[in-house]
């Protein structure tokens, strides 16, 4: 589980860091989430993906990186399953770098993309480290 109180100072409370909206889960591509803090550098305390549309398949699976191609630091590791993304549920992932400071944005890249259409928005929250 991620920890959402990890005792940072009160100005720098864990907040919304990157979003992906209407990310496309049966790609392998990259699929950069837009920056919606102010900061430059921060660390990351819980990730999740809410469904859009359809609902994965058995063989939906892969990280966020730190840079293109699945290059950089793994937040999110390559194993990472999706595939419980469906009506009303949110799925946590597990983030794979503790007490990492990161300052690029990230990049939804799956191995594995689903079979079956699926859509969904995934919400990156942290605590700004600027």
């Amino acid at each position: 589980m991620p920890v959402f109180n990890p005792g940072f100072a009160a100005g720098n409370a864990n907040q919304l860091l990157f979003k992906g909206s209407a990310l496309n889960f049966q790609l392998t591509t990259d699929q950069p989430l837009t920056k919606v803090y102010g900061g430059s550098a921060y660390t990351v305390t819980g990730i999740f993906a809410r469904q859009r549309s359809g609902g994965a398949s058995v063989a939906c699976a892969g990280g966020i990186y730190d840079a293109a191609s699945k290059g950089g630091n793994a937040w999110v590791a390559v194993a990472q399953s999706w595939v419980s993304l469906a009506s009303g549920v949110i799925v946590p992932a597990v983030i794979a770098l503790t007490a990492t400071l990161g300052t690029t944005n990230l990049i939804l890249s799956l191995t594995t993309g689903s079979t079956a259409a699926c859509t969904a928005d995934v919400y990156v929250f942290g605590v700004d480290m600027s």
